[in-house]
């Protein structure tokens, strides 16, 4: 075998162990040199692919490119298909104020944000069930700069993130209550104090975050103040 024909085989493949190649590296001290630069490289390379993905890292990703979960809800299309039949035949009727016919996330309570995001999504995840675990919790609070303190007490249906207003995400999360399923949101959005709230036949709580604040809401009947005093200080910041 003549030299050229070795490194290009060497070239190939570094880690070679035919027994004409290494009959020939035995023989052949610089051919030998070469082969074990060749295999220092090679291990460099394979050192170099191996870097460790953060467990949130994706969700990291979600959360800056994707200020709004994009959502097409047919209560808008019908909004949008009336408005061009409107403005076609050219009946007007007065001047309507659109903003007090739809929330505006942007400067309503959060109270009215939870509810609101609990009507939109409503469709999207009845009957999901997709039994999250501890690190999928952890990775995707860390992004909201929170840890877990202890296990979660509680069965999870649901877990993601979501456009909570027009400048501010949550950690939007379905688990099973004492008489059926209970909706949270960990947010960043500043709560000075408790409180309570009922709407549309459910009931809720916001309770104070070190940095942000915790919205329960579950159906009548359902001992949210309990789950409140206990899930929330299982929140801890980061910093």
């Amino acid at each position: 075998m003549d030299d050229l024909e070795l490194r290009r085989r060497l070239l190939s493949d570094p880690n070679d162990k035919s027994d004409d190649i290494l009959k020939e590296l035995h023989t052949n001290h610089q051919n030998k040199k070469y082969a074990e630069s060749l295999q220092e490289l090679d291990k460099k390379i394979e050192q170099a692919f191996r870097v460790e993905v953060p467990d949130d890292l994706a969700d990291k990703i979600i959360f800056k490119q994707t200020p709004h979960k994009p959502q097409i809800h047919f209560s808008r299309r019908a909004f949008a298909l009336a408005a061009s039949v409107i403005f076609t035949f050219g009946l007007l009727i007065g001047q309507i104020n659109w903003g007090s016919i739809i929330i505006q996330p942007a400067h309503a309570s959060l109270d009215q944000m939870a509810m609101h995001h609990i009507i939109e999504e409503e469709p999207f995840i009845d009957g999901v069930n997709e039994g999250n675990n501890e690190q999928e919790i952890r990775a995707k609070l860390n992004v909201y700069s929170y840890n877990l303190d202890g296990e979660f007490p509680y069965h999870i249906y649901y877990l993601n993130h979501c456009g909570f207003s027009h400048d501010h995400h949550a950690l939007h999360m379905v688990f099973r209550g004492q008489k059926g399923r209970v909706t949270a949101f960990i947010s960043n959005i500043e709560a000075k104090e408790s409180s309570q709230f009922n709407q549309g036949g459910m009931q809720g709580e916001i309770t104070p975050l070190p940095q942000g604040s915790l919205v329960l809401v579950g159906e009548k009947g359902e001992d949210i103040a309990a789950l409140s005093q206990k899930i929330a200080p299982m929140f801890k910041s980061n910093h």
